[in-house]
């Protein structure tokens, strides 16, 4: 991590900091124009790419002269942005956080265009997110014209991306991820981003933002650190900060092995607490996207008659949670389910797991009574 040099960053203007602004858009070339996509199908792309990077480059010129290539390395891959698209109405509210609704029908084929990079850079990404495909239900195809849901640009702007089915509301001329990656970068680095960036493209937010998640964090040190990189209080809230609420979240418990988590340096927990790099799959990683891709389902309603609150229950090894009156389809394993469901039945509020909910039945979450006490039954 970085020593703070706020004396020296504040010399800067603004214009000339280092942007990673969940709300910025820009296009930057490859190093060479023979690498920069021409195509006639998004004329403004081909503009932009060459204007854009000359900008990008005068910058980092700029932040040479304060800090060594090392720390500007440091403070650009130690995280990656996850966007929103520009919403507007209550379904920007509900969809602020969490992975309910986001991920790809299982079967899928999800269409990824690079739009600059050598063709054995976009190679070493692509085969990152085939990776992928060896747990869940899904298939990437490489395009390199026409309709794509995933367009990659290899950028100076850090490393984002959108998450699970948002890339297909973004306009087709725009980059739905941002690489900052090229061809000195190592088969190491390349691997863990392309593996996370992938892992948004698949539905997955940051793991350290979970409900379960209980990473001691520093607040005033995290603030420090993430100004450095010009993020405000609000986007490191948005980005580091702030957990995934569980009625807009299907999660497990917490996974500090992911790949969908950052590093966290000691320096930035209250008692020490750190987690190193995470440069391959987890067996969660694995067994959740299976899941979360699997044709095998129930549907579980929230039918309790005059509970207004939420019912969270717990299924294969993933939680989820309804509002009154909401169904979801989750998945389940093929035989030998346990489904519990978080609950009142006395004094104390207990996981109740004496349900066995059979694949491909439909469900409903109804009250004893007028108490907290709930029971699964058939829909």
């Amino acid at each position: 991590m970085i020593t703070p040099r706020f004396p020296v960053l504040f010399l800067l203007t603004a214009s000339y900091l280092l942007i990673f602004s969940a709300c910025d858009k820009a296009f930057f070339a490859a190093d060479s124009a023979e690498e920069a996509v021409v195509t006639e199908d998004c004329p403004s792309l081909t503009s932009h790419l060459f204007e854009m990077s000359a900008a990008q480059k005068d910058r980092n010129t700029l932040l040479l002269q304060y800090f060594t290539p090392a720390e500007i390395a440091d403070l650009k891959t130690n995280t990656c942005l996850t966007k929103e698209p520009v919403e507007s109405g209550e379904g920007a509210t509900e969809r602020a956080s969490g992975l309910k609704g986001r991920f790809w029908t299982p079967g899928a084929v999800i269409r990824v265009r690079f739009l600059n990079g050598s063709a054995a850079l976009q190679q070493k990404v692509f085969a990152c997110a085939e990776e992928w495909e060896n747990y869940a239900d899904v298939h990437f195809s490489k395009v390199t014209s026409g309709n794509s849901d995933v367009r990659i640009l290899f950028g100076e702007e850090g490393h984002w991306s959108y998450i699970g089915t948002d890339n297909s509301s973004i306009d087709a001329c725009e980059e739905t991820m941002n690489l900052e990656l090229t061809d000195q970068t190592s088969g190491t680095e390349v691997r863990r981003v392309a593996l996370h960036e992938f892992g948004h493209v698949l539905g997955m937010r940051h793991e350290h933002q979970q409900p379960l998640a209980s990473i001691p964090w520093n607040t005033s040190a995290v603030y420090t650190y993430y100004a450095q990189q010009d993020w405000t209080r609000t986007e490191v809230d948005q980005q580091v900060l702030n957990k995934n609420t569980a009625e807009s979240s299907q999660y497990t418990n917490f996974d500090a092995a992911s790949i969908m988590e950052y590093p966290v340096s000691a320096s930035l927990t209250t008692n020490g607490y750190s987690i190193g790099w995470n440069t391959q799959l987890s067996a969660t990683d694995k067994s959740f996207i299976g899941l979360m891709y699997s044709t095998r389902r129930v549907r579980v309603r929230h039918a309790a008659a005059g509970y207004g609150s939420n019912i969270s229950f717990y299924v294969a090894g993933i939680y989820h949670t309804l509002k009154p009156g909401e169904s979801l389809s989750v998945p389940v394993l093929s035989t030998a389910n346990t489904l519990a469901i978080w609950e009142q039945p006395t004094g104390t509020w207990v996981w109740d797991d004496a349900y066995s909910p059979v694949y491909g039945k439909n469900y409903k979450i109804v009250r004893v009574g007028s108490t907290n006490d709930l029971t699964l039954a058939v829909e």
